[in-house]
């Protein structure tokens, strides 16, 4: 189990899926993550770890919330958390494939989208046959969405779209996007609809992969639409639905930043244990380095820290579980999930650095060779791939103002 102490909204049941999927993840992902990582040391993910995503996807461990009639298992969100968060404890890399598809693309799409747009493009999703890429972000426009500058003229019965996304994560490798362009630009936000696409449509292109400092079996790359032809019913929703992508968005982001938080918790995880191992087997000047105060306040300065993202993060994936069964409203996620996902990221950050410290030199290099837990990667490693936690799905400058305002909302403040 990967707490010492009792965490509320965990059952039984949930601890026994987290014990498989950690052996899981240990048996089979840990032995391939250092493969995966010196075949992508140029930082261009261009070796995809494709088996392992196929078989993740057969494993069931791909948007386990989305019910069994669309090809997932109606499970609850929360234990699909606990697979990401144990995911992301082996490898950062590894934990991208069990988050990104099934909160940014497989729930919206389960959310908003027609009857003929679930029961089309989940299965596939779900089982790992497929790759789903959330294409929001421009050269100009990242957490302010209202900026972005794609645009879908509608001529007839079609839509033109012309546009360039920036920092896709799987853009270049993906089967189906979900693309925010706007159909009514004067209306600014509100004037937003979202376009499902398919990668063989003519006009889609890839002009550009980026070299990344962390998830680099993972790729991030630029999507070029130029005069790509659609139709009304690929409008996430339908017709119906056009002109209100902002919804879409801001929903996604809710979910997403819970899938965030469960990658920055199982980060924090692994630097902790790696940690805690090291010190209690390093000695120097005659004794374990656990034995001296310095190290023992940072093991547990890190302790303290995890256990309240992990609440955070489980009280936020809880909540989410009811706005999704229709118990509360949706709204209601949206400060938990922005707490959840800037203390658990933040976390992560702090453990890997104090992992590092521990370890000393050793903790600098990549070889796998001095971490005493071979199953867990490199403080390092950890250190490259959570620091983007930080930065993707609203940067944690962007959280706390979403927490400010909606603080604020609560307290009957205006803000503007």
């Amino acid at each position: 189990m990967s707490m010492g102490l009792y965490a509320p909204y965990i059952t039984p049941e949930m601890e026994e899926h987290r014990k498989k999927v950690r052996e899981f993840a240990e048996k089979e992902l840990a032995p391939l993550r250092q493969e995966y990582e010196e075949k992508n040391l140029d930082g261009l993910g261009k070796e995809f770890p494709w088996d392992l995503y196929k078989k993740i996807g057969e494993r069931g461990y791909l948007a386990e919330h989305i019910p069994k009639e669309y090809g997932g298992k109606g499970e609850s969100f929360l234990k699909e958390i606990i697979t990401i968060e144990e995911v992301a404890r082996v490898c950062g890399t590894f934990s991208v494939i069990v988050d990104y598809t099934p909160t940014l693309v497989c729930n919206p799409i389960f959310t908003f989208g027609t009857e003929e747009q679930k029961k089309k493009y989940l299965p596939p999703l779900v089982k790992g046959e497929k790759v789903g890429s959330y294409a929001l972000t421009e050269p100009n426009a990242g957490s302010d969405v209202a900026s972005i500058e794609t645009k879908a003229e509608k001529k007839g019965d079609k839509y033109i779209i012309n546009g360039y996304k920036k920092f896709i994560m799987l853009g270049n490798i993906a089967d189906i996007f979900l693309v925010f362009a706007k159909t009514k630009p004067e209306a600014g936000a509100r004037g937003i609809t979202v376009f499902i696409l398919e990668r063989d449509m003519e006009g889609i292109s890839f002009p550009k992969q980026e070299k990344k400092l962390g998830l680099r079996a993972a790729p991030t790359s630029e999507i070029k639409l130029e005069n790509v032809e659609v139709t009304e019913d690929q409008i996430l929703g339908g017709p119906e639905q056009e002109n209100r992508g902002i919804y879409v968005a801001l929903d996604a982001l809710d979910h997403g930043r819970c899938g965030v938080a469960a990658q920055g918790l199982g980060a924090a995880q692994a630097a902790f244990e790696q940690a805690l191992k090291f010190a209690s087997e390093r000695v120097q000047f005659g004794t374990p380095i656990i034995s001296f105060q310095a190290i023992q306040w940072m093991l547990a300065d890190m302790a303290m820290r995890i256990d309240a993202a992990r609440l955070l993060t489980y009280r936020a994936a809880y909540l989410r579980d009811l706005a999704i069964k229709g118990q509360i409203e949706r709204r209601k996620v949206t400060l938990p999930a922005s707490m959840a996902k800037c203390y658990a990221t933040e976390t992560a950050t702090f453990a890997a650095h104090r992992a590092i410290q521990i370890f000393g030199g050793r903790g600098y290099m990549m070889d796998p060779e001095y971490v005493p837990i071979k199953e867990l990667p490199t403080p390092e490693k950890i250190y490259r791939d959570c620091r983007i936690f930080e930065i993707y799905e609203g940067t944690n400058e962007i959280q706390r103002y979403v927490i400010s305002r909606e603080i604020s909302r609560l307290y009957g403040i205006k803000i503007k």
